[in-house]
């Protein structure tokens, strides 16, 4: 379990997986993940000042019988950042690609499991992060997005039809 729960083991397939998606995907591709930076960044942001603001003490510095099972941090717990961010992503992606669905809320609600298991957080704390997490990815789907395929659209699509023939009868 231990193993979801560390961001660097995601570092080189996640790296993979950008590389042939971008590939793949080109533009949308490439707005999507600035989207999802934006919206990550921001969920992590958010989680931090939250747990501050909180400053509810993780399980494995109360109860006794968890401080083994993992590595503790010295931060807060509530909510669960690793939750917040992996909702995020998993929401943002999937309204751009509803076939990954399934498979990256399966990975989230693994990680904020993960989470649970090892005693470093409550389960309310990933409760709540997967909510902050669900409604950041949406409003980032929405807000972030939807603008920059946009903002790319009217940068780097070709001229419309109507354009050309409209730069044809000028010259002439």
């Amino acid at each position: 379990m231990q193993f979801i729960s560390i961001k660097q083991n995601f570092i080189w397939p996640g790296g993979v997986c950008l590389l042939v998606f971008l590939w793949l995907k080109k533009m949308p591709g490439l707005a999507l993940i600035l989207a999802i930076g934006l919206a990550v960044s921001i969920s992590d942001f958010l989680g931090a000042i939250m747990k501050d603001l909180f400053a509810r003490d993780r399980p494995c510095h109360v109860l006794t019988n968890v401080k083994d099972i993992a590595n503790c941090s010295n931060s807060f717990s509530f909510p669960s950042n690793h939750a917040i961010n992996s909702f995020t992503f998993a929401t943002l992606f999937t309204l751009a690609y509803k076939n990954l669905a399934f498979f990256l809320y399966i990975l989230a609600l693994l990680i904020g499991y993960s989470r649970v298991y090892l005693g470093v957080h409550y389960p309310t704390d990933v409760l709540t992060g997967a909510l902050c997490g669900v409604l950041i990815g949406y409003m980032g789907y929405k807000y972030f997005y939807i603008n920059i395929l946009n903002l790319f659209k009217d940068k780097f699509s070709p001229s419309t039809d109507n354009e050309l023939a409209k730069t044809k009868i000028s010259n002439h």
